[in-house]
């Protein structure tokens, strides 16, 4: 059974109306769409449609929020509560992206405070979910999206480059564009425009806090690759410009 203030059915987002949306601010102005785009999102079940990158460009464009992505919180937390568990979960990953934004109107802090009751929610679905988890994938998208509900900073927004096998640095002794490669193990740092001259990377012995939680989870979970490749992100490196050591944990763009 859904609470009421969880039905899509029933007051959009703690009793707002469709024309309160239209006061508030989205990724394409006024909000005044959102409704109709999230109950389309909501109608196509556990499929990745059109509709959901629609929602994302509204509600979370790379990283930026907006006042409707704060509404939406309640009604994407609705979605997550009339499905299954499951390792992936669309609106799930939504709202971790909107919890985790440091780019919006508001303080971060703010607004887990003020949808307390929804993130308690979804740190309970996104629990579940990692551990049904079906490819390396899900299991690294969900261990953000997770991360995101623990108020986790910078790995609430950056382990997804896990899945891209690299990410973007900057080093903090030359500012050099860099790019760490962790696709294939041992890891190494390049200069972002050549291919040569590669520095590896020194894989974490010790790692604590957040780190350490995400370390005990991939294994776990029985997810040693993933685990391989935190030890490395968590590691150091030699920036291939300077020679200046870096944490790369702290380099990540």
């Amino acid at each position: 059974m859904i609470p009421d203030r969880y039905r899509l059915d029933v007051g959009f987002a703690r009793g707002k109306t469709e024309d309160d949306w239209a006061s508030l601010r989205c990724g394409y102005g006024s909000a005044e769409m959102v409704p109709a785009m999230l109950r389309r999102a909501a109608a196509s079940g556990t499929a990745f449609d059109d509709c959901w990158d629609d929602l994302w460009t509204a509600l979370c464009h790379q990283g930026t929020v907006y006042s409707a992505s704060y509404a939406a919180l309640p009604i994407l937390t609705a979605m997550c509560l009339s499905q299954d568990p499951r390792g992936y979960s669309a609106p799930l990953q939504l709202a971790g992206a909107i919890l985790a934004s440091i780019d919006g109107p508001e303080e971060p802090a703010a607004v887990r405070r003020r949808y307390g009751a929804e993130v308690a929610q979804l740190h309970a679905i996104a629990e579940r979910g990692i551990e049904l988890a079906g490819t390396d994938l899900e299991f690294i998208y969900g261990l953000e999206t997770l991360t995101s509900f623990e108020d986790g900073g910078p790995w609430s927004r950056n382990l997804s480059y896990l899945a891209d096998g690299e990410a973007p640095m900057e080093c903090a002794g030359c500012a050099a564009a860099l790019v760490l490669h962790i696709d294939d193990l041992p890891a190494t740092v390049t200069r972002q425009d050549v291919s040569e001259g590669s520095t590896p990377v020194k894989p974490t012995a010790n790692v604590a806090g957040t780190e350490a939680r995400l370390l005990d989870l991939a294994t776990q979970n029985d997810r040693q690759r993933v685990a391989d490749q935190f030890r490395y992100l968590f590691g150091n490196a030699t920036c291939p410009v300077c020679s200046v050591d870096l944490r790369i944990a702290s380099v990540l763009i």
